[in-house]
């Protein structure tokens, strides 16, 4: 587990948020994250996977995930997160990452720099610590890097210009061009973080796994 004591207590769990009182709390980018909750990319091999595990004794029943509407990566994959949890009958949570700092803090990327989100923490029914999911899967990253790059070349950017140290409108038109670049591809990098969110069980519950 990231941290070896935990804020992460059966009543501070009961607080977050549902996957509909998210919706409600979302100021933007609703539209969004209904279409990709009502496009699932999941399939009945998967259903069957996550089922199975949520079944084991030691299995994951409780899913806890830190997200923010505004966030691309989160209205990618939170929608598929929430389908998960439906089809294996586990229980979801959501914690916005700004307003519960010290959840946030205990699964911390890049070598506990980096704030990144979306996080989906798989816990037992006791809340005991499984696996988590952070961000994006490793061909998302790999294709953001790249489309980020292709963005620079045209635009005549520095190779050190990223969202948060350009200005407007800059910025604006770095991020565009880069959304236009990466929306072809969200549906697969859809399928490669199930692939990863079941590997990633697989291995903790030392389940076999096709995907493994």
């Amino acid at each position: 587990m990231p941290v070896t004591t935990t804020v992460v207590t059966p009543v501070r769990f009961a607080r977050g948020l549902t996957w509909s009182g998210f919706l409600a709390t979302a100021a933007v980018n609703r539209d969004k994250f209904e279409r990709n909750y009502n496009s699932p990319v999941l399939t009945e091999a998967d259903l069957a996977f996550f089922r199975k595990a949520a079944a084991l004794p030691n299995g994951p029943r409780k899913l806890l995930a830190i997200a923010e509407a505004w966030c691309g990566d989160v209205y990618r994959e939170l929608p598929t997160a929430v389908r998960i949890a439906e089809a294996a009958g586990m229980e979801l949570r959501i914690f916005l990452r700004d307003e519960n700092p010290d959840i946030m803090d205990e699964f911390l990327s890049n070598g506990g720099k980096s704030r990144a989100i979306p996080v989906f923490v798989f816990y037992t029914d006791d809340l005991s610590y499984i696996a988590h999911f952070t961000e994006r899967s490793a061909t998302a990253h790999a294709g953001l890097a790249s489309a980020m790059d292709e963005a620079r070349t045209k635009l005549n950017l520095p190779a050190s210009a990223t969202f948060g140290n350009l200005k407007d409108p800059e910025r604006q038109t770095f991020l565009l061009d880069v959304i236009a670049r990466i929306q072809p591809h969200s549906d697969q990098w859809r399928r490669d973080a199930i692939r990863e969110m079941r590997q990633m069980l697989a291995a903790a519950l030392n389940l076999q796994d096709s995907a493994a």
